[in-house]
């Protein structure tokens, strides 16, 4: 089960194995609720055992492809930023962290359908992270771990 993330959940036993992710977790989500929407998968006995964060961000589209920019003004869009994604290190390499991707597109392609957001982006923590976020339409940018697509190719790859 999937929900936001709240105070009566305990989240000092989620560990994913990235000590970055896992400090942000455990001391800045809560804190940053105002800004950023957490999303915690539970287990069947209410265990959190993942999440994703969502931020909406302006992005700065000079530079990219003409199907990047499409719809942007002033040479900027509106895009979410899956900043922050992690998965408990036991349910690891079983194909959970591939549908708790899924659950973070779904709720961007919600935000696509009710507001003007043109892009999903994501920052991979590592180079061997990228393969695991691309998609269908999602872009590398050259010298960086940034993954970008717009929206379309979102709600495209959850049709699939």
């Amino acid at each position: 089960m999937v929900e936001k993330l709240h105070a009566n959940h305990d989240i000092s036993r989620m560990v994913c194995g990235l000590e970055s992710v896992d400090e942000w977790f455990q001391t800045q989500a809560l804190a940053n609720a105002q800004h950023v929407a957490t999303h915690v998968c539970l287990d069947s006995f209410g265990v959190v055992v993942g999440f994703f964060a969502l931020k909406t961000v302006i992005v700065a589209t000079e530079g990219y492809s003409s199907r990047l920019r499409s719809g942007s003004r002033d040479g900027q869009s509106i895009g979410i930023l899956l900043c922050q994604m992690g998965l408990a290190k036991p349910v690891q390499g079983n194909g959970h962290g591939k549908l708790l991707l899924r659950q973070a597109l779904s709720e961007a392609a919600s935000a696509h359908h009710s507001s003007p957001v043109q892009l999903f982006l994501v920052d991979a923590a590592n180079a061997d992270l990228v393969r695991f976020y691309q998609f269908p339409g999602m872009q590398l940018i050259p010298n960086t771990l940034r993954l970008i697509a717009p929206m379309g190719a979102v709600v495209k790859a959850l049709a699939n």
